[in-house]
């Protein structure tokens, strides 16, 4: 892709090869965090204020505004940077602020058209926030769903099953099999409730202390990325967060092996992070993004296909802004079929869990209540 880019003065370097000032620290236990939304909120309200005014004015206009503790420590620090002659980028809180974040404002702050991108960031990062809250908000019913019941399961177990054992059992008829088998279940979890509580605890925290070792997190993650459904689903979002932020850092000016190595680091996936810390390096020494493609594991085919096309047309920024629309979409219209399909099957499966043990103690009741009838006929 062919950026265009300024020239560049008189003994000065062009923007795209000057050193990006990010300043500030993550190490400073007081630095100031924002949650993503207040992020995303911060950015845009810079955005729009920029349009207007300096954008040392446009903070300090912020700094004086109500806003909750946080806000006010980054504001009132960037503000201190920006009257002391620090650009913006480097004026914002490294702890409040991701590098890739204070990136792309330094690439809009030296191409000078910091207003634009600060929209176009803050775009990019409501979007990750809506498209955050729309799985959160999918996964939640399913998984508030499943506590619940295998809760009333469980206290059905401790509690219900065991008051009515002996009765059950002191009639001296013989029990149903079903009947025995959760008898047997019963007893099972009353003995091993701590073991069965530690087995999963244990499993987490040792897989937790495996994936630290060397690569086996990058391992783990390249596994996941070739499970059915689960890993297409994955390589989707992943696609949207690269695709997005490279979309965002090409719009500001940056080159596209720079922008690359910048997105790298934010993907949660260890294998797409590392497939874009190769795709950079083999950019950097004259392939294409489209050929160097392919070493993402499992890429949507959307992407490659605007990959493709951005490259050939040269408008590669807006095609991958694109894609990060249409896999986003594509996640939206997938996360509702999968709950449409998941809450009926939770209840029809939970509900069945529960039936069984309702029958199991039903049925010798009922067995001694036609016993008891036959005996009355007889007499």
């Amino acid at each position: 892709m062919t950026v265009q880019r300024p020239p560049a003065a008189s003994g000065e370097l062009p923007f795209w090869k000057r050193p990006i000032r990010l300043g500030g620290s993550t190490a400073d236990p007081a630095a100031p965090r924002l949650k993503p939304q207040a992020r995303a909120t911060l950015i845009r309200q810079m955005a729009t204020l920029a349009a207007v005014m300096p954008i040392s004015d446009a903070v300090a206009t912020l700094a004086r505004q109500p806003a909750s503790e946080a806000e006010r420590q980054v504001l009132q620090r960037t503000n201190r940077a920006l009257q002391g002659g620090s650009p913006l980028a480097a004026a914002l809180p490294l702890s409040a602020f991701p590098p890739e974040v204070k990136a792309t404002i330094a690439a809009g702050e030296a191409s000078g058209r910091l207003p634009l991108l600060l929209n176009r960031l803050a775009d990019a990062l409501e979007a990750q926030v809506a498209l955050r809250s729309r799985l959160v908000s999918s996964l939640a019913y399913p998984a508030l769903l499943i506590l619940v019941a295998l809760g009333v399961i469980v206290a059905m177990l401790l509690f219900v099953v065991p008051a009515i054992a002996e009765q059950l059992t002191g009639s001296g008829q013989p029990l149903p099999l079903l009947t025995r088998i959760v008898l047997g279940l019963s007893n099972a979890v009353q003995r091993l409730w701590l073991l069965l509580l530690a087995i999963p605890l244990a499993a987490g925290a040792g897989l937790w202390a495996w994936q630290r070792r060397g690569d086996n997190r990058s391992r783990l993650d390249a596994w996941l990325l070739t499970l059915p459904l689960v890993g297409g689903w994955l390589s989707a979002l992943e696609g949207v967060r690269w695709s997005r932020l490279l979309a965002t850092m090409l719009s500001a000016g940056l080159p596209l092996a720079e922008a690359l190595a910048i997105t790298s680091p934010t993907l949660g996936n260890r294998a797409w992070r590392e497939a874009s810390h190769k795709i950079a390096a083999q950019v950097r020494a004259g392939s294409s993004l489209s050929a160097a493609l392919p070493l993402l594991p499992n890429p949507p085919g959307l992407l490659v296909s605007l990959v493709q096309s951005g490259e050939s047309s040269g408008r590669l920024a807006p095609l991958l802004e694109s894609a990060a629309t249409s896999l986003d979409r594509q996640l939206s219209d997938r996360s509702r079929t999968v709950l449409a399909l998941a809450e009926p099957a939770i209840i029809v499966i939970m509900g069945g869990m529960v039936g069984v043990i309702i029958l199991a103690v039903l049925l010798p009741i009922l067995e001694l209540n036609t016993l008891a009838g036959q005996n009355l006929g007889a007499r």
